[in-house]
């Protein structure tokens, strides 16, 4: 028989060893009824943790430099250069009378003698005449009436009495609303002639003196300048223009 002492150890030593495992399976049993606490738990922490983490760094790459062209400015664009022209006259008396202001303006014209074809307005009696004497009386009563007359020789047993010939269309508008005001007869005919004509233009400048001196002339009421640049001057009127 073994002590007793003995006896009692050993009991107690089984005792012991069988509320071990009680309690660890109860612990087990706690741990698996919250395991799903525990995962969230857990997946919380992670996602804790790499939202604290920086962000991953691409690797940096090289700069690359490419060199552009400058966008070149136009030396020919920056300085072109412009030309104002006036308009164009058919008589040397419109070409005598132009110069003269102009040049009374402290300006130096350059006259452009051309041929052109332009449209005549052309404004005649209705009657013609077999002789000089005829058409001399019939004008007085055209001048009575404040209307300017020549008598026109067509041949030693034709003569007619010309009332205006015109070359812009607004003084022929004006002319032909005095005829009608008379309450004579008259003819009107509209035909394309070839005559010589003459402009004014002025040395090459910048556009900003250039638009000057168009507006100064314009200013006149009756020159109808124009503004161009000198490229297009030289394909209109290089060969014409001529200085006085």
């Amino acid at each position: 028989m073994l002590p007793p002492d003995l006896c009692q150890g050993n009991s107690g030593y089984a005792f012991f060893t069988t509320s071990s495992d009680m309690f660890m399976l109860f612990v087990v049993i706690i741990m698996i009824k919250r395991l799903p606490n525990l995962l969230i738990l857990c997946l919380l922490a992670l996602l804790v943790w790499f939202l604290w983490q920086k962000p991953a760094v691409s690797p940096e790459q090289p700069i690359v430099r490419i060199a552009l062209p400058h966008a070149e400015r136009s030396a020919t664009a920056e300085a072109t250069l412009w030309r104002v022209v006036t308009r164009r006259l058919v008589s040397h008396a419109s070409v005598n009378t132009l110069s003269y202001r102009l040049q009374q303006m402290g300006l130096t014209p350059m006259e452009i003698r051309s041929q052109e074809e332009v449209t005549l307005h052309a404004f005649d009696d209705a009657t013609q005449y077999n002789s000089w004497q005829d058409a001399s009386a019939a004008s007085e009563q055209w001048k009575a009436k404040g209307v300017d007359v020549n008598v026109i020789k067509v041949d030693d047993s034709l003569y007619m009495l010309g009332l205006g010939r015109l070359y812009q269309e607004k003084y022929a508008l004006l002319l032909q609303q005095k005829l009608r005001q008379t309450g004579m007869l008259y003819r009107y005919q509209r035909r394309t002639v070839s005559v010589p004509t003459w402009r004014f233009t002025f040395a090459a400048t910048d556009r900003g003196r250039a638009e000057t001196l168009w507006k100064q002339l314009e200013d006149t009421g009756v020159m109808m300048p124009v503004l161009m640049p000198e490229s297009r001057f030289q394909i209109q009127y290089s060969k014409a223009a001529e200085q006085e």
